[in-house]
């Protein structure tokens, strides 16, 4: 099944060769991606808080959920990834969970905070899939770049919310590896999609989604930096109790 959906699955240097070196670019940016969650989990068990947008982590899960279980996947590693990322994104859930309701602003999504989450995971999942089927998003890459801008623009204002309550949840080392993370998946997914959807007439697309991830990445990994150093305790002081660490 998998070698008629991907005839290239065994060409050498192909698109599915995880050794082809722009593969081996992209598996290096999934290693950065599992190392941005570490740090962001660590923080937010520290500072009792979740550390993503509300909105990207439901969607996370969902395209999650849909690269582990359900889109055909030609290369084990890349299934290895998705599945290591739906586990790992399953504590940051349970982290938006336990803690996100008491952190709400707007009283009505407080209220009803739990159906919120479920309504948008359940929303992301349909538009996903429906994404996947209607244009042929191969491996559902494009689908995954899409939720990436989503999140990178929501991960700006998600700081200035959060400056305003100490700044709870943010590590500037899950900021810089989700950026490098991104990029090593940019570069991948560039040249597996360019060789296998020629349907999609061109890159265009793609190139707007990735330039404009690593611009707000960049954005926002200065922002969180310039916060930690702001809230760096001096030289020889032991930290205690401070809102925001340097993960």
């Amino acid at each position: 099944m998998l070698n008629a959906l991907f005839p290239e699955n065994y060409v050498p240097g192909g698109p599915y060769d995880p050794l082809a070196w722009f593969n081996i670019v992209g598996e290096v940016g999934c290693v950065f991606w599992v190392l941005a969650y570490g740090f962001i989990i660590r923080q937010c068990f520290r500072d009792k808080s979740y550390g993503l947008p509300l909105v990207a982590i439901c969607m996370n899960l969902a395209w999650e959920f849909l690269a582990s279980w359900v889109f055909p996947t030609p290369v084990p590693l890349w299934h290895l990834f998705d599945r290591v990322w739906f586990f790992v994104d399953l504590v940051i859930v349970y982290q938006l969970l336990r803690y996100g309701r008491g952190l709400q602003t707007i009283p009505e999504v407080k209220r009803h905070f739990f159906t919120v989450v479920a309504g948008t995971t359940v929303l992301a999942g349909i538009g996903l899939y429906t994404f996947f089927v209607q244009y042929h998003d191969l491996l559902g890459l494009v689908g995954a770049f899409m939720i990436n801008l989503v999140m990178s623009v929501s991960f700006v204002f998600f700081y200035f919310s959060r400056r305003q309550q100490g700044g709870v949840g943010l590590s500037w080392p899950a900021a810089l590896c989700k950026l490098l993370g991104t990029l090593g998946t940019s570069v991948e997914c560039h040249h597996v999609i360019g060789m296998t959807q020629p349907w999609l007439g061109g890159l265009s697309f793609l190139h707007f989604l990735c330039v404009s991830i690593f611009l707000f990445d960049v954005l926002y990994l200065a922002l969180v930096w310039k916060e930690a150093r702001a809230h760096a305790p001096a030289a020889g002081q032991v930290r205690t109790g401070a809102a925001l660490a340097v993960a």
